[in-house]
C-alpha cells in the first residue's frame, strides 16, 4: 500500500512541476512578445494576436473590429495596441484610423475613455496616437464617408496596384478591379 501512496505522490510531483515549468515558459514566451511589440506595460484584458478574440462591436457606430491587443495600465486606462507587419518611420493615416476605430469600440464595451492606442511595426518603431477630440473628429468623418460611398454603390479606386486590389474585399464586385 505505501508503494503505491509514494508512486501517486511522485506522479503528482512531476505532474505539478511539469505544469510549473509550462506555466513559467508561457510567461516568458508572453514577456518576450510584449518586449517585441512594445506593449505598455501593464494586464493584457484582451488579445488577438495570441490567440483569436471575440470582436468587439459598437451598435451606435454599427462598427466592429478585433485589436491585437488591449493593455489596462496601472491607472485603469485601457490602451489599445495595433501590431503591423509593415516599416513605418510615421504612422500611416489609415493605421491611425482603424486604431481610433478600436478606440470607440473599447469605449463602447468597456464604458471607459480611451486616451490613447499604440501602432507598433515591423521594425520595432513605435507611435503613441492620442484619441482625443481631433482624432475622434476625424473617425466619425471618415466613417461618414465610408457609409456615403457604399449608399451611393461605389468608393473610385485609388491605386494601381494589383497587388492591393488582390488582397480587396470589394475585387469581386467592383467593376475597377484590376486583374
Amino acid at each position: 500500500m505505501v508503494p503505491v501512496i509514494l508512486l501517486a505522490v511522485s506522479l503528482l510531483l512531476v505532474l505539478s512541476l511539469l505544469l510549473f515549468l509550462a506555466s513559467a515558459g508561457q510567461r516568458a514566451s508572453a514577456s518576450r512578445r510584449r518586449r517585441e511589440y512594445g506593449i505598455p506595460r501593464g494586464q493584457v484584458v484582451y488579445s488577438d494576436l495570441d490567440r483569436p478574440g471575440k470582436a468587439l462591436f459598437s451598435r451606435q457606430w454599427q462598427l466592429s473590429g478585433k485589436p491585437d491587443y488591449i493593455v489596462r495600465g496601472k491607472d485603469g486606462t485601457l490602451i489599445p495596441v495595433e501590431v503591423k507587419s509593415s516599416r513605418a518611420r510615421e504612422p500611416h493615416p489609415g493605421h491611425v484610423m482603424q486604431l481610433a476605430a478600436y478606440s470607440l469600440l473599447i469605449e463602447e464595451s468597456y464604458g471607459l475613455k480611451v486616451p490613447f492606442g499604440m501602432l507598433v511595426y515591423a521594425d520595432g518603431v513605435q507611435h503613441r496616437v492620442d484619441f482625443d477630440g481631433s482624432t475622434r473628429e476625424r473617425l466619425l468623418s471618415t466613417l461618414r464617408e465610408m457609409r456615403e460611398c457604399l449608399l451611393e454603390g461605389g468608393a473610385a479606386r485609388n491605386h494601381g496596384s494589383r497587388r492591393k486590389c488582390g488582397g480587396c474585399r470589394a475585387r469581386h464586385s467592383c467593376g475597377q478591379a484590376l486583374k
